[in-house]
């Protein structure tokens, strides 16, 4: 692999060299569908908690220097059982200097919408994303993982957080919503975060906070991928109210045709679901569109 400026470290302030292509034969052949659909349920019940996490910012070092930063002590399984634990940080002062990055978001009349607010918050929050790529890169380095193990050991750190209800509006009781949000509030009275604009949380923000809904964690993965260079979309659907992420790898199972390329579909809010498989209820591609992808 290429290496990136500094000591074996990524760079998030620029695009990666193709982190997919050296290792594409053995993806071929180390690639197997492994765990089959799970129920319907399962896709918003991930409300168990793992680790450690900082509500307030502590100093972390980074080199020579300390930093006051967000860190969140993780440990969790991938799809294929392997265990593994990094920590998550983002800085204070990123955190900071994002918080109202919205107030200049201007989408364009008559475009679509969610595509250009997904791609404004790749876009800004991506450069301060790199202590989250530096420890997923330690991650490989010291597993040397093919193109799909990286992106599942990825993917299922995210799916691993507890799911948590981001809404435009202020947080209500939990009899104010249907029997999903219900239970989910009731089992976890903190799990909902209000007064967002658009009802999502920006990778950052999510970073800092750990708690995210569909999108909010679809667009932290297409960012933290496409920095290691793969051919990543979000697709969302109206009819079931969700979004997942697609990857562009040689894999079995759900995908969808995007400009003559396979993206192979990812659940991205519950833990267990490899490349390529969801849940009964949302799996009629047809009902999935495309929003943004980071590949002509």
């Amino acid at each position: 692999m290429t290496q990136t400026p500094g000591p074996n470290k990524p760079n998030a302030r620029r695009k990666f060299r193709p982190f997919v292509t050296l290792f594409f034969i053995v993806m071929v052949f180390n690639f197997a569908l492994r765990i089959s659909n799970r129920t319907a349920t399962d896709t918003k019940s991930n409300t168990d908690t793992t680790a450690s996490s900082s509500i307030e910012p502590v100093w972390i070092y980074q080199g020579e220097d300390s930093i006051s930063a967000y860190l969140h002590e993780r440990q969790w399984r991938d799809n294929y059982g392997k265990s593994y634990a990094a920590d998550l940080a983002v800085r204070t002062k990123d955190v900071l200097r994002l918080q109202n990055q919205l107030d200049d978001f201007h989408p364009e009349p008559n475009k679509p919408l969610w595509g250009a607010l997904y791609g404004y918050f790749v876009e800004n929050d991506q450069p301060s994303l790199d202590l989250v790529l530096d420890a997923f890169y330690r991650i490989y380095q010291s597993e040397q993982l093919s193109p799909d193990r990286f992106a599942d050991m990825v993917v299922s750190c995210i799916q691993d957080i507890p799911y948590a209800l981001v809404f435009q509006d202020p947080c209500l009781g939990p009899e104010a919503y249907e029997k999903w949000m219900n239970d989910l509030l009731v089992a976890c009275p903190d799990c909902c975060i209000g007064n967002q604009p658009f009802g999502i949380q920006s990778p950052v923000a999510f970073i800092q906070t750990l708690k995210g809904d569909c999108d909010t964690r679809t667009v932290l993965i297409f960012s933290i991928l496409s920095a290691f260079n793969f051919d990543v979309a979000i697709l969302n659907s109206e009819s079931y109210r969700h979004s997942i992420l697609g990857i562009n790898l040689p894999a079995a199972g759900q995908y969808k045709l995007f400009r003559g390329k396979k993206y192979m579909a990812w659940e991205t809010t519950a833990k267990f679901y490899p490349m390529g498989s969801l849940p009964q209820s949302i799996s009629n591609m047809d009902l999935w569109h495309v929003v943004l992808t980071n590949k002509p």
